[in-house]
C-alpha cells in the first residue's frame, strides 16, 4: 500500500511539471489585434505552449507602403502594445515577415506550369513598444526580417531551433540575445542595433550571419561559442566589441569589418 501511494505521488507531480497550458495562436493573434484597437493592455503570456503558426503580418492596422519604381509591394503591420511571452514554448511558425510570390500559370501541352514573376508581396510587422520573448523555444522559423523594435526587446535564454531570421531589422533601443541557443542559421545580416547590444553566452551552432551588421554602441559576444562559421565581414564597431572567452570552432571573418574589438581566450 505504501508503495502504491508513493508511486501514485509520483505520478501527480511528474504531471504537474511536465503539463503546461496550451493556447492557439489564432487566440493570441486575436487578443493583440482586438486589444491595441481598444483598451490598448500589455499582453502577457507564461508556461504556455502556443498552438499554430502566429502570422502577425496580417493585423487589422496592416498598410500598403507605396514605393516609387518598384516591382513588388509591401504592407505593414504594428504591434502597438508591449508583448511578453516568458518560459513558452511556440509549436508552429512566429511570423513578423513572409513573402508571397507573384505566379502565373502557363499552359505547355497537356501539363500546367507554374512560373514566377517580379519580386511577389512582403509583408513585415514592426514592434512600437517593449518586447519580451525570455526562456522560450521557437520550434519552428522565427521570422523579424526587416521589423522595427523601437523598445527595448529581449531573447535571454530563448532556444532557436530552426532558423532565426533577424536580417535587415532595426534595435533602437537595447537588445538582449544573452544565453540564446541557436541551432539553425542565425542571419542578423545588414541588421542594425542602435544601442547596447548583449550575446552574452550565447550559443550559435550553425552559420552564424553578422555581414552588414552595424553596431552603434557597446556589443558583448563575451563567452558565447561558435560552432560553425562566424562571418562579421563588413560589421560596423562604432564602440567597443567584447569578444573575451568567445570559441570559435570553425573560423570567424572579420575581413573589412572596423573598430575595437577585444578578445581575451
Amino acid at each position: 500500500m505504501k508503495k502504491l501511494l508513493i508511486l501514485i505521488l509520483c505520478a501527480l507531480v511528474g504531471t504537474k511539471v511536465s503539463a503546461q497550458k496550451e493556447v492557439s495562436a489564432k487566440a493570441i493573434f486575436e487578443a493583440i489585434d482586438k486589444g491595441q484597437s481598444a483598451e490598448r493592455r500589455p499582453i502577457n503570456y507564461q508556461d504556455v505552449t502556443i498552438v499554430g503558426d502566429l502570422d502577425l503580418t496580417e493585423l487589422s492596422n496592416k498598410k500598403r507602403i507605396k514605393r516609387i519604381k518598384s516591382d513588388y509591394e509591401e504592407y505593414k503591420s504594428t504591434v502597438e502594445v508591449p508583448v511578453t511571452f516568458k518560459n513558452c514554448v511556440f509549436q508552429g511558425d512566429f511570423i513578423a515577415y513572409k513573402n508571397i510570390e507573384d505566379k502565373k500559370n502557363k499552359k505547355a501541352g497537356n501539363a500546367n506550369i507554374n512560373w514566377s514573376f517580379g519580386d511577389g508581396t512582403t509583408f513585415t510587422t514592426d514592434f512600437e513598444k517593449s518586447v519580451v520573448f525570455e526562456n522560450c523555444t521557437f520550434k519552428g522559423k522565427s521570422e523579424f526580417k526587416y521589423s522595427d523594435f523601437a523598445e527595448k526587446a529581449s531573447f535571454a535564454g530563448t532556444k532557436f531551433a530552426q532558423s532565426a531570421n533577424f536580417k535587415y531589422a532595426d534595435f533602437n533601443q537595447e537588445i538582449i540575445f544573452a544565453k540564446c541557443d541557436f541551432n539553425e542559421y542565425a542571419n542578423f545580416k545588414y541588421s542594425k542595433f542602435k544601442q547596447d547590444a548583449d550575446f552574452y553566452d550565447a550559443r550559435f551552432n550553425n552559420y552564424a550571419d553578422f555581414k552588414y551588421s552595424n553596431f552603434n554602441d557597446r556589443v558583448t559576444f563575451k563567452g558565447s561559442t561558435f560552432k560553425n562559421q562566424a562571418d562579421f565581414k563588413y560589421a560596423d564597431f562604432k564602440e567597443d566589441t567584447n569578444f573575451d572567452n568567445t570559441k570559435f570552432s570553425s573560423g570567424v571573418d572579420f575581413k573589412y569589418s572596423n573598430g575595437k574589438k577585444y578578445m581575451n581566450k
